[in-house]
């Protein structure tokens, strides 16, 4: 991948010019650079994409800024606030895409794209007001795993692969209850993200709540409904009345690492998880099974990951969309699923890799994707409302009155979203 530079950019012309004085052709001048900031994921999970890019199109050129995750959202928001023609493609957190949309900070791509092309829930989370604003280029998917010798040690018959035998919600409860151990240290359950939206939401969706307004404008009566505070009412008591979830693991990280250190027998978190417990714990004996839902509700799951999206600024429209076209082919998402494996977006992939996915868990996560997951909810204002409902569930998890706390978020929300009226 290329980086340039002012100076770069200056000793390549010098460098053309002689070579103009030679007769040789400056091939390397005439390269198009795009300027592509993308998620900091490791080397070896973003050069070889951006590799094969540059060998299907020696023409093109790419300058590739890899950003830490905790640092990506902000930078890419200085850079498109200054509405400028850099940078020319840009990562995108896939309900962040609503937000770029009606900011006039993406392309609109639905020309481009061909939406059968794709899973339903992705191309949910990459449009906005029924265009497409992002390309999907990822999803995600979450799956409850659990500790096989903690079961078998409690005498309890664990959940099955299976989306018709799914657990209940009131069911992990009775089974975690078994499995926590204070003395040990052992919990029954948790959380992998047990702050954010991403996960929490499926809690009262599953009991019919919806979570903002369709117009994505308002969450007064939404996130504050009866569905959302009885589904964050038995949450709560997870910590507070059953003790069976440790409090206060609010870096995703921990409760993983308490799981793959076998004090924690059940823990919900995505897919991706698969390869950081198989790596980092080689000797843990543990299975997944289908998210649960409550009892007298639905199943839902979340989805969404990352797509990207072009600047409609950019001074190279026809090089961007050479990179849109060759990002989106069987070829490419082949390759990004063996770099990190996301569940796919294109739906061509499943039947590609079809070795891959013939595990119990790729298998119901297939099933999810096409009957359970939704997305969250498409607003220009996700990125206020995200904020506001973290803060919400973390006081929520350390006793805040239910009712009360959903109320003000949803008004604090409804306040940010009158900017983008």
């Amino acid at each position: 991948m290329t980086r340039l530079t002012r100076r770069g950019v200056a000793r390549l012309g010098l460098a053309a010019g002689a070579a103009g004085a030679l007769g040789v052709r400056p091939a390397a001048a005439q390269a198009t650079g795009l300027k592509v900031i993308w998620m900091g994921w490791p080397d070896n999970q973003v050069n070889p994409i951006m590799e094969w890019f540059e060998q299907r199109n020696p023409a093109i050129k790419l300058a590739v800024e890899k950003i830490p995750f905790n640092q990506i959202f902000q930078t890419i928001e200085v850079r498109l606030q200054a509405r400028n023609a850099e940078p020319d493609i840009f990562i995108c957190d896939s309900p962040l895409t609503a937000s770029y949309a009606a900011r006039g900070h993406t392309m609109d791509l639905t020309p481009h794209l061909d939406a059968s092309r794709f899973a339903k829930a992705a191309l949910d989370a990459a449009s906005w007001q029924g265009k497409l604003h992002s390309a999907p280029f990822g999803s995600s998917m979450q799956v409850m795993f659990y500790n096989k010798a903690l079961f078998k040690e409690a005498g309890i018959e664990p959940p099955a692969p299976d989306v018709a035998k799914r657990w209940t919600w009131e069911k992990v409860v009775e089974a975690a209850r078994k499995l926590t151990d204070a003395g040990k240290g052992q919990w029954g359950f948790a959380f992998e993200q047990s702050e954010r939206p991403y996960q929490l939401l499926p809690l009262g969706q599953s009991l019919g709540g919806v979570a903002l307004s369709p117009d994505g404008f308002k969450a007064t009566g939404f996130i504050d409904g009866p569905a959302f505070v009885e589904a964050y009412t038995w949450m709560q008591r997870l910590y507070s009345d059953w003790k069976v979830a440790p409090q206060g693991q609010f870096d995703p990280n921990l409760p993983v690492e308490m799981f793959g250190n076998g004090k924690i027998a059940m823990l919900v978190a995505g897919t991706f998880s698969v390869a950081t417990l198989q790596q980092r714990f080689p000797n843990l004996d543990f299975a997944t099974a289908p998210m649960p839902y409550f009892e007298k509700g639905k199943p839902v799951t979340p989805t969404g990951a990352w797509h990207f999206a072009i600047n409609p600024r950019t001074r190279n429209q026809a090089q961007t969309l050479t990179f849109l076209k060759e990002l989106m082919t069987e070829e490419l998402h082949a390759l990004w699923f063996k770099l990190r494996p996301y569940p796919p977006v294109l739906k061509t992939i499943w039947d590609r890799e079809k070795a891959t996915f013939d595990t119990e868990m790729w298998r119901f996560v297939r099933h999810e994707l096409d009957n359970t997951a939704v997305p969250r909810p498409s607003t220009p204002g996700f990125r206020e409302y995200e904020d506001l409902v973290r803060v919400a569930l973390r006081d929520i998890q350390t006793g805040a009155d239910v009712k009360a706390t959903l109320a003000a978020a949803a008004q604090k929300i409804d306040r940010e979203m009158q900017k983008y009226r």
